[in-house]
């Protein structure tokens, strides 16, 4: 069977990739045959914030010229490379092409997974209506650990799209989504219910990708987008922590200018830091996810962008506790190991429902 996969494979993020990569080898385990579907564009219903970035821009130019400013042009270098790699090394790997491919005929099109339904947000594609299953030419639609992000109804009752999105739901057949933020806004504009899946990069096995090691050993992994982790109190607690234990302090993927390294890699030796590292610190969803995996020592930044879908991630395996609200408490979130015997049983449940979920959907 041809698949169509509508994912956000193109984006320039590690998360993104490994979740397309996953999604993809998982349908294909079951024997049909994937391809990737680019996002539409449509209009723009978020302030445009062009005059934001000029801003930004004229702030890194005059803001601070300050003992700061060769750590400032080496994450510039980082980044512009990190985009290159992507574009032309990793990319291709999920068979991402440079052309873009909007065909939608396909036997199915799965819709996922990622904040395939985050629309409350200012992205390069806009209010992308394809992303709700408009204008996809398959007769069959479903999605795959589908996430609103910060979405909520009220959003989109705050930008007037909430019977645009109604609408184009209605073109889907059936509703995977990865938390309840997402299942309640599926099941209130649809009134079918959503199904319940893990992240494909928790149900898909990257063994034979990963290299068996890597040049660091102990060390605490910091995966936060870059500079994210900025404020000085966090960071001198992250140190402290670091010293006294005689860690290094490692970002992989991402760039933090106060890391000992910063260290661009592929998607699968990310993977492979987050495996041999002794403690991770993140504040983001996949970060959150791969320290899971790989069963870890981590702490989890909420944050406002992302405490719909992460808090309920914590929740769902039972590691509400790997929260970190009070800097205080790093010590003793990082020196508690957290109970993965019921983790590792969770997701191996988890693993045979989304299987059961892809045999029951994957057909007429």
């Amino acid at each position: 069977m041809k698949i169509g996969i509508l994912s956000m494979q193109r984006v320039i993020n590690y998360g993104s990739f490994l979740q397309a990569y996953a999604l993809k080898k998982t349908l294909e385990s079951l024997g049909n045959e994937c391809y990737f579907i680019d996002i539409k564009p449509g209009r723009s219903i978020i302030e445009d914030t062009a005059e934001a970035k000029r801003k930004s821009k004229v702030n890194f130019i005059i803001g601070r010229f300050d003992r700061f400013i060769l750590r400032r042009i080496q994450h510039h270098f980082y980044i512009k490379k990190r985009k290159e790699r992507f574009i032309n090394e990793f990319f291709p790997i999920l068979g991402v092409e440079k052309t873009y491919n909007y065909n939608s005929q396909y036997d199915i099109v799965v819709i996922g997974s990622d904040e395939v339904f985050n629309c409350a947000r200012n992205v390069k594609w806009g209010f992308a209506k394809t992303l709700f299953g408009e204008g996809i030419e398959s007769d069959r639609i479903i999605t795959y650990a589908a996430s609103c992000g910060n979405t909520t109804l009220d959003k989109l009752n705050q930008y007037s799209i909430r019977e645009e999105v109604q609408k184009a739901l209605q073109n889907i057949n059936v509703f995977s989504v990865r938390d309840d933020n997402t299942k309640h806004f599926v099941e209130t504009l649809t009134n079918k219910k959503a199904i319940e899946n893990i992240d494909p990069t928790l149900i898909y096995d990257f063994s034979e990708k990963l290299p068996s090691s890597i040049p660091e050993k102990n060390y605490i992994l910091i995966y936060a987008y870059d500079n994210r982790i900025d404020d000085n109190e966090t960071i001198n607690v992250i140190k402290s922590f670091a010293k006294k234990h005689k860690k290094k302090i490692i970002s992989a993927g991402v760039y933090q200018n106060w890391c000992d390294k910063n260290i661009l890699c592929t998607p699968f030796e990310l993977l492979a830091y987050f495996r041999d590292a002794d403690y991770v610190v993140t504040d983001t969803f996949h970060g959150t996810v791969f320290s899971i995996k790989y069963n870890k020592c981590f702490a989890s930044i909420i944050r406002e962008s992302n405490k719909q879908k992460l808090g309920y991630l914590l929740k769902k395996f039972n590691l509400s506790n790997r929260e970190l609200v009070d800097l205080n408490n790093l010590e003793n979130i990082l020196n508690q190991r957290p109970d993965y015997e019921s983790v590792n049983e969770i997701i191996k449940k988890e693993t045979q429902s989304a299987k059961e979920y892809f045999l029951d959907n994957l057909k007429f």
